[in-house]
């Protein structure tokens, strides 16, 4: 997923891995953290600076609620804008960003596993004239 906010220029793309894959058992959590912000920045650093004249930040999430240095970065600018801005204690507002951060990486890994439990159906659909 790529994010972008218009008024800094800055772009992020969240990657979320499960460290407990065969492929990682014998890679150390900051070495995997490291592999998958460098395979973002190779993708998408380039373009950013160059193209759309911005900053980029891999976010990168484990399944078991680890984060990355950039994602560790993004979460503590967050909290102390939440706490120049709105007037929150900068420790409970960072506490308050990882709690729904892990819950919503809870949710969206229960999801993967086990399929969302409501029927999906776009609405609109059969309004739709596809000149056939």
């Amino acid at each position: 997923a790529v994010v972008s906010t218009q008024s800094t220029g800055s772009y992020m793309d969240v990657r979320i891995c499960h460290p407990m894959a065969a492929s990682y058992l014998n890679t150390k959590p900051s070495s995997l953290y490291k592999h998958h912000e460098n395979t973002k920045k190779r993708c998408y650093m380039r373009r950013v600076q160059v193209v759309e004249g911005g900053t980029f930040s891999p976010l990168v999430l484990t399944t078991t609620g680890g984060v990355g240095p950039e994602m560790d970065r993004a979460m503590k600018r967050a909290a102390k804008l939440l706490e120049d801005r709105h007037g929150e204690m900068y420790n409970e507002a960072l506490t308050t960003i990882r709690r729904r951060l892990r819950f919503c990486l809870l949710i969206s890994t229960l999801r993967s596993l086990r399929g969302c439990r409501t029927k999906y159906s776009p609405s609109g659909l059969n309004e739709i004239d596809f000149n056939l």
